[in-house]
């Protein structure tokens, strides 16, 4: 796999990773030529159905950033999807227990070592004909860690073989242990498990990676030891550089007028 965001991983290097929520490939288009490393696609929360994702993927080759897919769940079919279309990386989310952790593993790797279908349709037109002799140990599979139970066997989790790494969703996260969601994971019961959970992936030889809005809470995450850094997504940066340009012209809508 020729991706160097990828290999930099590998070596133990951090890279920022950008988020994509929009539809239409321009906003892709837009993170990757502002310098993001790689890019993730999220067809779980995102706005980009299954017949976007191909499109996305082109036009986040275009930049030279690294292409990552945050696939709905725990569903082969997905993970194979994403990777045989291009995806140097699958992100999956929810995952609790060390048999989802090895089944996820499974469905990303070629036989011997799992059990993915042999059809790397656009992966070996952008990789190459030698992509699936390179697959197994080119392609970066993050397990999502984001509820109470996931904190409890994670020790076990980090050590599934063939996974990549960790990935903290702070949001579910901090709703399954506190009853309430937020992205800010520097306080409280959330800032001790996102800690731990830094340390748990690294001292198991895995990539420990998060969710992000980016700025201080991305620096925040990297001295915590996070190496694979989400910061920012496409629609909330959208979101608030518009906001804060009427902010400042006295004219930011309410958030009522804004649902109609």
């Amino acid at each position: 796999m020729p991706e160097s965001a990828v290999r930099r991983l590998q070596r133990g290097e951090a890279v920022l990773n950008g988020w994509l929520h929009l539809p239409g490939g321009v906003s892709a288009e837009v993170m990757g030529r502002a310098g993001y490393e790689t890019l993730t696609v999220d067809l779980q929360h995102g706005l980009i159905g299954d017949g976007g994702l191909v499109p996305t993927l082109q036009a986040i080759a275009a930049t030279g950033a690294a292409p990552f897919v945050r696939v709905p769940g725990l569903h082969p079919p997905d993970l194979m999807r994403a990777l045989d279309a291009g995806a140097a990386g699958v992100i999956c989310p929810l995952i609790d227990t060390p048999a989802q952790a090895a089944a996820l593993v499974h469905a990303c790797r070629y036989p011997p070592l799992g059990g993915r279908s042999f059809g790397p349709t656009r992966a070996r037109l952008v990789y190459g004909d030698e992509y699936a002799a390179a697959a197994d140990t080119g392609v970066l599979v993050f397990a999502m860690i984001e509820t109470a139970r996931a904190l409890e066997n994670l020790e076990a989790i980090a050590q599934t073989p063939g996974l990549s790494g960790v990935y903290v969703g702070p949001g579910d996260l901090s709703l399954s242990l506190t009853g309430a969601a937020t992205l800010d994971f520097r306080l409280g019961e959330t800032a001790a498990a996102v800690a731990r959970a830094a340390q748990v992936t690294a001292r198991h030889g895995r990539i420990p990676g998060i969710f992000t809005q980016g700025g201080d809470l991305a620096r925040h995450a990297l001295k915590l030891g996070y190496r694979f850094v989400t910061a920012g997504s496409d629609f909330a940066l959208l979101s608030a550089a518009a906001r804060g340009v009427l902010t400042d012209l006295g004219a930011a809508a309410s958030p009522a007028s804004s649902l109609y």
